[in-house]
């Protein structure tokens, strides 16, 4: 399995925290968050890491090469337009992967999820969750009687899940993928973002599986007060990959 970790926004909600720093290099627990995703990927199963930079890129690279970190560090220069962007920017080193799992940045998770995560998937799969209440800004999901996904957006109005941050995408449904991220991006434009990706699928004849990991807990860090809570329940111990 490959992983690819996105990188590259710009972090802007955490407000004066990546005024000089890429949101890639917030500290949680002493450790920036790359670090965070790194060492899940790998005890997920990883053998290859792709990390999508975009903006402070320098500083991302100055630090991967600090902590000796055990990826490929690629640029998208067009960090500005939507993420989607930075998973085409990785799609010439992970397009023939076995599997691949795309990843944000700004997440961290128990370590008992990256068993799940390891296991095999034999379809589209998104991450999801049943265990918080969900925000405004959440990434909602509503599910289908096979437990597939019928709909994925931050504005729906009902939903049973919530997306986690993670896909996986086995090499038997990687051409149709791959063909989804085409017609997005010329249908919808740049500025969309991945998820729009798993709703083309949900779309059509097979929606993306979904698989649980409800019980056992990840942090999200996009506010400040979310960093600063992230920061104290690591600190206390129990996020160690």
């Amino acid at each position: 399995m490959q992983a690819v970790l996105l990188a590259a926004g710009l972090g802007s909600r955490l407000g004066t925290l990546t005024q000089q720093i890429p949101k890639a290099l917030i500290e949680v627990g002493g450790r920036p968050l790359l670090a965070h995703a790194v060492s899940f990927a790998q005890a997920a199963g990883a053998e290859a890491i792709t990390v999508v930079g975009g903006f402070g890129f320098d500083r991302v690279a100055a630090e991967v090469s600090r902590l000796e970190l055990p990826v490929r560090l690629i640029e998208n220069t067009a960090f500005r337009d939507g993420n989607l962007i930075s998973l085409t920017a990785a799609r010439l080193f992970i397009e023939d992967a076995d599997e691949f799992l795309l990843m944000n940045v700004d997440h961290i998770y128990r370590p008992a999820i990256a068993a799940l995560a390891a296991a095999p998937a034999g379809d589209v799969t998104a991450f999801v969750d049943t265990d918080r209440t969900l925000g405004a800004d959440d990434m909602k999901v509503e599910r289908d009687a096979r437990g597939r996904v019928r709909r994925i957006a931050k504005t729906l109005d009902r939903w049973d899940a919530g997306y986690v941050g993670m896909t996986k995408v086995p090499r038997a449904a990687a051409s149709r993928y791959w063909a989804a991220v085409d017609a997005a991006l010329a249908a919808e434009g740049r500025a969309i973002h991945v998820e729009r990706v798993l709703q083309r699928l949900a779309d059509a004849e097979t929606p993306p599986a979904c698989r649980d990991i409800s019980g056992h807990g990840w942090l999200e860090v996009d506010l400040p007060e979310e960093r600063d809570r992230a920061d104290e329940a690591v600190r206390l111990g129990g996020w160690s990959t």
